[in-house]
């Protein structure tokens, strides 16, 4: 009987620390996810300059919107960097994507949006099948190269986007999330549609005349995908407008209080049907993400 007594005694007393154990655990985890920040850098360019080749569209409208989205999901004002017209240079955007990279910490919540004009343009280090990189197009990028006048050089190249994006991830951790959201087309055509259905992008790409010895020898590497991209179509398809907002940025707003519950795969399948319901013509988002990723939660 006195040895069953001290038995259950050492049966509580092992339950009691498992107990504490646990709580502490807890405290822990709650402790960190109130320490992780949500951090956003939106980008929308509308107004492009008189010269620059590129059509006026409807990037800067996307903001407002885009905002609300993130307000609605656990990001404060003051950790939303926003870059509208004349305001996203490339080397404004650049400075802005350095300030992501020192301000980062482990496990926190990244969030990039970029709505403009987007171009396919010649891969110059050998990494894309078809010889062609995708590009962010900022305020000051031109839409055709000029030998000695404009050579690509504000052009936001995918490659060099990702050298951000990874220096992002090792600040991250594996706990933090990095999403990029690009409401822009590769391969669109460059000036007004109709009035309802505007088109982003351009459908000449930008050709860089170089040797293949020149294209070998860039130093730009190749590196895996490890955050979740959301494009607004594939490269060779236009992006087009809707009522004044990006396709995708407008599809993402529609969804805007299921993010924390929707995977990243069901967040395309959702912002895909419903472009599909608003535009008339052949555009399919693509969701980019490393293996395993598309099963988690977006936000």
């Amino acid at each position: 009987m006195v040895k069953m007594v001290k038995m259950v005694e050492m049966v509580n007393c092992l339950m009691e620390d498992m107990k504490r154990i646990m709580i502490i655990l807890l405290a822990a985890f709650v402790l960190f996810d109130a320490n992780a920040t949500h951090r956003a850098l939106v980008i929308g360019i509308g107004d492009y300059p008189v010269g620059s080749g590129w059509a006026k569209i409807n990037g800067d409208k996307d903001i407002p919107m885009v905002e609300d989205i993130l307000r609605s999901n656990g990001f404060k004002k003051q950790n939303i960097t926003c870059l509208s017209n004349s305001q996203a240079t490339c080397s404004a955007i650049c400075r802005q994507l350095e300030n992501l990279v020192s301000a980062a910490q482990t496990g926190d919540y990244i969030y990039i949006h970029f709505s403009g004009h987007g171009q396919q343009i010649t891969d110059l280090n050998g990494d894309e099948d078809d010889g062609l990189d995708e590009a962010w197009i900022p305020y000051d990028a031109q839409f055709a190269f000029e030998k000695g006048k404009y050579e690509g050089e504000n052009h936001l190249v995918d490659d060099k986007l990702n050298g951000y994006l990874h220096r992002l991830r090792q600040k991250v951790g594996d706990t933090g999330k990095i999403v990029v959201i690009a409401d822009a087309c590769h391969s669109g055509g460059g000036s007004r549609g109709d009035d309802e259905y505007v088109i982003r992008g351009a459908r000449d790409a930008f050709v860089i005349p170089a040797t293949a010895d020149d294209r070998h020898n860039a130093d730009i590497p190749v590196q895996k995908v490890e955050w979740v991209f959301l494009s607004a179509c594939k490269p060779y398809q236009s992006n087009y407008e809707y009522n004044g907002n990006g396709s995708l940025t407008y599809a993402l707003y529609q969804q805007r209080d299921n993010f924390t519950r929707l995977t990243a795969k069901q967040i395309r399948q959702s912002v895909s049907q419903c472009i599909a319901s608003i535009i008339p013509y052949t555009q399919n988002p693509v969701l980019d993400v490393s293996s395993g990723g598309e099963n988690n939660i977006f936000f």
